[in-house]
């Protein structure tokens, strides 16, 4: 199954722990969803959202322990849905992605999230939770 993954799981280290495999990537687009900080935290939650994109990454062919590893990582809050995801070569992919809960949208800032402030500020720790 192929992962369309935005926020966090973008970071190629982070997948890697997570899962302990390295995944051939590409670059897409998934239409119809915005993508939120979630209050208090570093990390995004993508809800769908008319007229919005978000930027992301497939990961290709996630064999089913590493997506049961992912599944894990991103709890009880989200949902794994099927997508269309549009490739940066134009290409359209079906994929599984992560979308919060609607129950759980509660938790959402009205700000979008930020690669760089998770970089900056979270990922050295959500790195370090996956070696434990």
């Amino acid at each position: 199954m192929n992962v369309f993954v935005s926020g966090p799981l973008m970071f190629r280290d982070l997948i890697k722990a997570v899962t302990g495999k390295v995944f051939t990537a590409e670059s897409g687009v998934l239409h119809g969803y915005a993508q939120f900080t979630i209050k208090d935290e570093g990390q995004s939650a993508m809800i769908p959202f008319p007229d919005r994109v978000v930027d992301g990454v497939v990961y290709l062919d996630v064999d089913d322990e590493s997506l049961a590893r992912i599944d894990a990582f991103q709890g009880k809050r989200f949902e794994r849905e099927d997508v269309t995801v549009e490739a940066e070569n134009g290409e359209w992919l079906e994929a599984g992605a992560y979308c919060l809960k609607l129950r759980r949208r509660k938790i959402l800032s009205a700000e979008e999230w930020s690669e760089d402030v998770y970089r900056d500020n979270f990922l050295k720790k959500d790195l370090a939770a996956c070696s434990k």
